[in-house]
C-alpha cells in the first residue's frame, strides 16, 4: 500500500519531488550566502567592473593571490560573518561609480577574529600585494552611506599602504575626528608613518563630502627606501596631498588595503554601530594613460600639469 502511494506520476510522488526541490534550492542559497567572503576573494581579480590592471601587480609565492585579513576569519563559523564582503549589484540598488557592481564591506559589532580579538580590533580589510619599489598608479572609489556613523574615540581606517612586515603603514586613509573643529569630525585623512615623515595628519575630504556620493581618489607614488620618493594623492581629479621623501622601510614590499579596521574600540562607552563602506573602480597600472581614467570623466594630461598650492 505505502508503496503504491509514491510510485512514479502519484499524487504524493509528485508531492515528494517538489518539496525535494525546495529542499535543494535552500540549501544552494545558504552556501552561496554563506560563502560570500571566499567567493569573493576568488572573483575579485577577475572582475573588470570593479578591478583593472592587477593582474601584473607581484605576490606573494607570485600566485596573485588576493587575501582577506584578519586570515582567521575563513576559518570561523560562516554564519557569523555572511555580510562581511560582498560583491553587489547595481539593479539590487546599491550604489555604483561605474559598471554595474561594487565592493561591500561591512562591520558591525563582534567582528573580531584571531589577533584582532585579542588586541581590541574589529576590521575586514582586502589585502592586494605586493607592489614592486617602482613608480605607479593607483585608484579607487569610496561611498559612505548616508547613515554612516562617525564612532570616535574608536578609531576607523578604510585603507591603507603597508609594508609586508609589521611595522606601522607608510599611509593610512582614516575616518578621523577634528581635535580642532567637533563639527567636522570624521572625513577621509591620510596619516604617514611616523618611520617616514612628520606623522602628522591631513584632511582630504569632509563629512559631509562623503555621504551618500561617490569620491575617486587617484594616488601617483614612488615606492623607495631613498629620499627620491613621493607620495601624490589627487580628490576627484585635484591635487590635494604630496610627500616627498622615502615612501617605506627598507626590506618591505608594499601591500594596499581596503576596507573597514576598527581599533580601540573598548574607548567607546558600548557597542559601535555597524558601518558600512562601498568601494569600486579599483585601478593599477604603471602610467596614468593606463588607467583609461576618461570613463570616469578626468584627463590625465590635466591632473599631471597640477601643482600642489
Amino acid at each position: 500500500m505505502l508503496c503504491s502511494l509514491f510510485k512514479p506520476g502519484s499524487f504524493w510522488s509528485i508531492i515528494m519531488k517538489k518539496l525535494l526541490g525546495i529542499l535543494v534550492l535552500y540549501l544552494v542559497s545558504c552556501s552561496i550566502a554563506f560563502a560570500d567572503a571566499e567567493k569573493v576573494l576568488k572573483e575579485i581579480k577577475k572582475n573588470k567592473d570593479i578591478a583593472q590592471g592587477y593582474n601584473k601587480v607581484k605576490e606573494y609565492d607570485k600566485k596573485n593571490n588576493w587575501r582577506i585579513t584578519p586570515k582567521q576569519i575563513l576559518k570561523s563559523d560562516k554564519t557569523s560573518r555572511k555580510h562581511i564582503l560582498k560583491i553587489v549589484n547595481k539593479s539590487d540598488g546599491n550604489p555604483v561609480r561605474f559598471g554595474n557592481q561594487s565592493l561591500k564591506f561591512e562591520v558591525r559589532d563582534g567582528d573580531t577574529w584571531g589577533w584582532d580579538k585579542k588586541n581590541d580590533r574589529e576590521r575586514v580589510e582586502l589585502i592586494i600585494c605586493c607592489f614592486e619599489k617602482k613608480t605607479h598608479w593607483n585608484t579607487w572609489s569610496i561611498y559612505l552611506p548616508e547613515d554612516f556613523p562617525i564612532i570616535f574615540p574608536t578609531k576607523v581606517a578604510m585603507g591603507q599602504f603597508h609594508g609586508s612586515g609589521d611595522n606601522p603603514p607608510e599611509f593610512m586613509f582614516q575616518n578621523q575626528y577634528d581635535k580642532y573643529n567637533k563639527s567636522k569630525s570624521g572625513g577621509y585623512w591620510v596619516t604617514p608613518a611616523e618611520s617616514i615623515s612628520d606623522h602628522i595628519s591631513k584632511k582630504l575630504l569632509d563629512q559631509k563630502d562623503m555621504l551618500g556620493k561617490w569620491n575617486d581618489i587617484l594616488i601617483n607614488a614612488k615606492w623607495t627606501h631613498k629620499d627620491d620618493g613621493f607620495f601624490k594623492i589627487w580628490i576627484n581629479g585635484k591635487l590635494t596631498y604630496e610627500h616627498r621623501g622615502k615612501t617605506h622601510l627598507k626590506g618591505e614590499e608594499i601591500e594596499h588595503q581596503l576596507g573597514i579596521y576598527r581599533s580601540y574600540v573598548s574607548r567607546s562607552p558600548g557597542p559601535d554601530p555597524t558601518q558600512i563602506v562601498f568601494y569600486d573602480e579599483l585601478r593599477f597600472a604603471k602610467s596614468c594613460k593606463k588607467l583609461k581614467l576618461k570613463d570616469l570623466g578626468y584627463s590625465c594630461k590635466e591632473i599631471e600639469n597640477q601643482i600642489l598650492k
